[in-house]
């Protein structure tokens, strides 16, 4: 049996918009389309299909599910064709995270949540698009919510153990936490509120001209100014690293994440897209 697929109450609005823009982006336009839109059905085909294989599926499994289901068999395509993004990594930043889940594969990965990195808040914040995102930000400002980039490890992780013992989602305290080991760079970012209490906290792996949001949690007990909060530290992190001239921000499967986060996802300006991994040697 065919099985129905969900539809988060977000997705109707950004549904209805890709549908009244025809295939490629012009009313009535017959050009095959090349976006997997957050919201749209071919996208929640796959995340039902997704969250249901393991990360590594049989391809005998894949193909089973996608021959059985022709709303599987459309999204297979639209991951197909979607735009691929060319990244470059050192051989020694590959091998600095051998055992890491979000570190670049070295065949590529399919459909994975990327942001490009704007150098200047205008062009990230500009567009209708973005109004909730200002609206989030307004009322972290407000509220004297204050995100920054922390060059300490000790600082970082101390803020982000406050935050991990507050949540009762069964995430021990240090998950996520270990100090870096040699050879693995990493920009950690904390937001505070006006008493300099941590509401939530966020590191990034970097890779050169790409970084990989490993981590970005808020207070589970301070809404609504934690999630404020993670809407301008997730700016703040955007921002810092696309001005230090960090081109992609990558945060792992745009499938395989809860509806919730990838709202959030939709929100920030994440697309999905396909990614090639070029590794260079030593001073390439």
């Amino acid at each position: 049996m065919r099985s129905a697929v969900r539809q988060p109450a977000w997705s109707g609005k950004l549904r209805r918009t890709v549908l009244s823009r025809g295939y490629g982006g012009a009313p009535g336009a017959l050009v095959p389309q090349r976006e997997l839109r957050y919201g749209s059905r071919e996208f929640l085909a796959a995340s039902d299909m997704a969250r249901s294989l393991p990360y590594s599926p049989p391809v005998f499994a894949l193909a089973g599910s996608v021959l059985r289901d022709p709303a599987l068999l459309r999204a297979f395509v639209a991951i197909w064709r979607l735009p691929v993004i060319e990244l470059r990594v050192r051989q020694a930043d590959f091998d600095a995270w051998p055992d890491s889940h979000f570190g670049p594969a070295r065949h590529g990965r399919r459909a994975q949540a990327v942001l490009e990195l704007p150098a200047a808040d205008q062009a990230y914040l500009s567009g209708r698009h973005k109004q909730a995102l200002r609206t989030n930000l307004r009322h972290a400002r407000d509220n004297e919510v204050t995100s920054d980039r922390v060059l300490s490890y000790e600082e970082w992780s101390e803020a982000a153990s406050v935050i991990l013992n507050a949540r009762h989602d069964g995430q021990p305290a240090g998950a996520g936490l270990a100090r870096p080991e040699p050879g693995q760079h990493v920009a950690y970012y904390v937001a505070r509120d006006r008493d300099k209490a941590p509401l939530a906290f966020a590191g990034a792996a970097l890779f050169g001209s790409f970084a990989v949001l490993f981590s970005l949690l808020s207070h589970p007990g301070r809404h609504p100014a934690s999630s404020w909060a993670r809407y301008q530290l997730h700016t703040c992190l955007a921002l810092d690293l696309g001005c230090a001239g960090v081109r992609h921000l990558l945060v792992g499967s745009a499938l395989r994440e809860p509806a919730g986060n990838q709202y959030f996802q939709h929100l920030l300006g994440y697309r999905a897209r396909n990614l090639r991994v070029e590794i260079t040697p030593a001073g390439g």
